[in-house]
């Protein structure tokens, strides 16, 4: 069984990649705007951590509607729950298995119980999130044990996620100040600097 996972580069979707591993066989997939390339951060990931990786389009209506949920709400959360659920949407209609590396307190982004379920029973698919059960910190310790990482602002190592495709286009449409006036300035990201073998703590 192959199982499409939804992929930004960072520890969490790789993470989440590597537990689906001994049950499924896992690809990685990356979800453009097309305009930017934002890609680069997903592929070298992937190419670290051994699994096949592809990028998909979105359709360019996604993008316009997500800038319009930007600047008329003034807040990221709903454009990026949207595009989200478009990603997952997308994936499903190809895929039987799709999963992403959203966690326990994630609310951004996020998909609503009554929406996997209409998901999966309009598509015949199944939405797997193997990090659901975890909070940041036991994602992080896990991590550690699988993969070496760091963590940088986003403005020096930018991700392969929906956020940073969203700023660069809404920079290039209305300017920074509005990027600054919608995003929180702190955006940070992780880097994958290597896979590891998993090491058991309570192993003799």
């Amino acid at each position: 069984m192959k199982a499409a996972v939804l992929f930004s580069g960072g520890k969490d979707s790789a993470l989440a990649s590597i537990l689906l591993e001994p049950f499924f066989e896992v690809e990685l997939v990356t979800l453009d705007y097309g305009h930017h390339n934002t890609t680069k951060t997903a592929e070298k990931t992937a190419e670290i951590l051994g699994f096949p990786h592809r990028t998909v389009l979105f359709e360019r209506e996604i993008l316009e509607e997500a800038l319009q949920m930007l600047l008329s709400t003034g807040y990221p959360r709903d454009a990026l729950n949207y595009v989200h659920r478009c990603a997952v949407e997308t994936l499903a209609q190809e895929n039987e298995f799709v999963a992403d590396g959203t966690k326990r307190e994630d609310r951004v982004p996020m998909i609503g119980q009554n929406e996997v379920r209409s998901l999966e029973d309009r598509l015949g698919a199944h939405y797997i999130r193997p990090l659901a059960g975890y909070g940041s910190k036991t994602i992080n310790l896990l991590a550690s044990n699988y993969m070496e990482f760091e963590m940088l602002p986003s403005e020096d190592y930018p991700a392969s996620d929906f956020e940073v495709g969203l700023r660069q286009a809404l920079e290039e449409r209305c300017g920074p100040e509005t990027v600054a006036e919608i995003f929180p300035t702190n955006h940070m990201h992780s880097r994958v600097i290597r896979r590891k073998g998993f090491e058991h703590k309570n192993q003799r």
